[in-house]
């Protein structure tokens, strides 16, 4: 695993612990919900709204796929429409990364990009994994 890999790794699994005294912690999506994480640590508004919109007219394909869209502003985390969640991320080092991240109902980290992608793109890589093939299957 590369460093990099390895970094993003080890925040995902402090944000999972440090949200234990929040009333609503990421674990509680596991094996529920997969997450979409923009990390706007630089609080670019224009970037992080651009992101967004690509999202806009996708409602169906977000909840087919369970997709939470959650939003990390370098200090707090935000939903989609920019209030702050119960979630805490306190102490957590997100360095200078712009982008998406895409965390799986099993927690793990699926894909990490910089911005801007397609809804479509995400959709397409949700669709290939085996528990979404599962969930289709038995929809």
């Amino acid at each position: 695993m590369d460093m990099f890999n390895l970094k993003y790794t080890v925040l995902l699994v402090l944000i999972l612990q440090l949200t234990t005294m929040s009333s609503q912690e990421l674990t509680e999506f596991k094996w529920k919900k997969r997450i979409l994480l923009l990390m706007d640590t630089k609080n670019d508004l224009h970037t992080r709204n651009l992101q967004l919109s690509k999202f806009d007219g996708h409602y169906n394909g977000i909840m087919e796929r369970d997709l939470v869209l959650l939003v990390y502003n370098g200090k707090e985390v935000l939903d989609r429409d920019g209030m702050t969640t119960n979630i805490n991320p306190y102490n957590v080092t997100y360095g200078e990364f712009q982008g998406i991240i895409l965390i799986g109902k099993d927690g793990g980290v699926k894909l990490r990009k910089k911005y801007i992608v397609e809804a479509n793109e995400v959709f397409d890589l949700i669709d290939q994994m085996p528990m979404r093939r599962s969930e289709m299957k038995n929809k």
